[in-house]
Parts: C-alpha cells; sequence; structure tokens
C-alpha cells in the first residue's frame, strides 16, 4: 500500500484515487491551501483548496491550448495580459511567441508562484523573464481600472467553484476584459467539465454570449482535470478562430508537445450533444 491516495471528485458519483508516494508540500496562504502531492502516474501535481491545478505529465496540454489557439487566432499579438497562472506556465508558453513585446500577469497569491519556482522550476521560471512584469494585485480591480489594452487577455484561473475566483466568472468582470481589448483583442479562458458541468460552463458561456460579440467553445484532452475533454472560451470583438489569422507563423522553430494548426481547428468540433447547446 502506498503510503498517500488522493481522491479528487468528478462529479457528485465519480471519483478518481491516485496512488502518490506523497505530499511534498502543504501551506495555507492568505487565499487558499497549497499543496504539492507526488503521484505515480501524473508525477508532481500542484493541488490547490483540493482540486488539481497542474499535474507534470498533462501540464503542456492545458497550457498550450489556453494560449496557442489564441495567439494564432490572432494576426500581430503584441501585449498579453495573463490573470493568474502562478505556476508560470501560461507565460511559458506565450513567451514562445518572439514578436511577443510584453506580458503583464495579474496573481493574488505569492505563495503560488513561490511554491511553483521551487517545486515546478520549469514552469516557474518563466515568471523571472524580462518581457514578463508580475503584479500581485487583484485581476478583478485591476482590469476594471486598467487604462491600456491588450491584444489578448487569457484567464488562466482556478475553476468557479473556488471562492476567491468566482468573480473572475462574472458579466462585470467580461465586459471590463472587453474594454480592456484593442479592437482585433481577443480572450481565452478555462471554462470547466463541459460533461460533467454542463450546467456550469453553460452559464458561463452564456454570461459571454451577454458581452462578447464572437464566443466559441474548444476543447481539449487533460486526463489529470476529468474523464473527457476539458473546454475552454475563445471570445473576440471580430475574430474568429477558423480564421486563423496568425497560423502562418507557425513552424520552423516553434515547439509544442499538443498543439498545431490542425489541432486548432480540430479543437472547435463539438459533438452534436454539445452543439445544440454551445453554437447558439
Amino acid at each position: 500500500m502506498f503510503p498517500h491516495i488522493f481522491r479528487y471528485e468528478i462529479s457528485p458519483h465519480i471519483s478518481v484515487y491516485l496512488e502518490c508516494k506523497g505530499v511534498l508540500h502543504s501551506s495555507q496562504s492568505r487565499f487558499q491551501k497549497i499543496e504539492v502531492v507526488e503521484s505515480l502516474d501524473f508525477g508532481r501535481m500542484l493541488v490547490l483548496d483540493g482540486v488539481i491545478n497542474l499535474t507534470e505529465r498533462d501540464e503542456f496540454v492545458y497550457h498550450e491550448m489556453l494560449v496557442h489557439v489564441p495567439l494564432f487566432s490572432h494576426p500581430d499579438p503584441l501585449k498579453i495580459l495573463i490573470v493568474g497562472g502562478g505556476d508560470g506556465g501560461t507565460a511559458r508558453e506565450v513567451l514562445k511567441h518572439e514578436e511577443i513585446d510584453r506580458i503583464r500577469q495579474v496573481e493574488i497569491d505569492r505563495e503560488v508562484i513561490a511554491v511553483s519556482k521551487k517545486y515546478f522550476p520549469s514552469l516557474g521560471i518563466a515568471l523571472d523573464h524580462p518581457k514578463v512584469n508580475v503584479l500581485l494585485t487583484d485581476a478583478i480591480q485591476y482590469v476594471r481600472e486598467i487604462e491600456e489594452t491588450f491584444d489578448i487577455i487569457l484567464v488562466d484561473s482556478t475553476d468557479p467553484v473556488i471562492e476567491q475566483s468566482e468573480g473572475l466568472f462574472s458579466v462585470p468582470f467580461y465586459r471590463d476584459c472587453l474594454n480592456a481589448l484593442t479592437e482585433q483583442g481577443i480572450l481565452a479562458a478555462q471554462v470547466g467539465d463541459i460533461s460533467f458541468e454542463t450546467n456550469l460552463v453553460s452559464a458561463v458561456f452564456n454570461k459571454l454570449k451577454e458581452v462578447f460579440p464572437v464566443v466559441r467553445i474548444y476543447l481539449a484532452p487533460i486526463p489529470s482535470y476529468t474523464l473527457v475533454p476539458y473546454s475552454f472560451a475563445f471570445c473576440s470583438k471580430t475574430i474568429h478562430p477558423e480564421m486563423g489569422l496568425g497560423l502562418s507563423r507557425f513552424g520552423g522553430s516553434f515547439q509544442t508537445r499538443y498543439y498545431n494548426p490542425q489541432i486548432h481547428q480540430a479543437a472547435f468540433v463539438l459533438p452534436e450533444h454539445l452543439r445544440k447547446e454551445f453554437e447558439k
């Protein structure tokens, strides 16, 4: 018997149990409980308030799809705003785009950054890059008061069921994001488990539809999160993802482990039972 079993809930009736070597770190910040758990199949896992935030085995799928889908949909992204993302994975992927001028990252919990730099150094090191400016503050207030605009806003937050993230899934926050985008600006965000949390994802989708002219759901398989593909939202004023306005930049020395132009297009193809709900 292994010394530690980690349990996470897919739905009220489905739970997954992971055999683990043990807990490498456990602390309570001002905002949440932060743990690093060493699992046998997923490697190290960053767990926030009992919910898996990332794992060494499949974090690249999440971060590549959150970042590259919107950035390769934009013709010339220069200024990026990251909301959350204290582990550094989102910034790491953005930095692969050499044309990016600067990255503003707003993270409320400095302890997430510190823990990530210690236990996930290949991710956390991105936050020390000279193009990345990290602000330790409340993103909701920051976006409400900001006067500059960004080409891309990436919302890399914990789930809406987590108390401190609830406001990041609200209509007022989305309106503030819309105002903080350039005319060709794009917002991308993780929006939850579309199969086992359909009502929750639908509620977020409808809030986004209130604000953005273009809203599309796209999917990617992240086994440590759920049993089925996980869902993201693509939102913009004018740009549709299938236009692929920046896909010509992919290739050459650009390195990914999951994302490619074919995945970019295929991720937006929804099965019939989801099309009826999310292609309105």
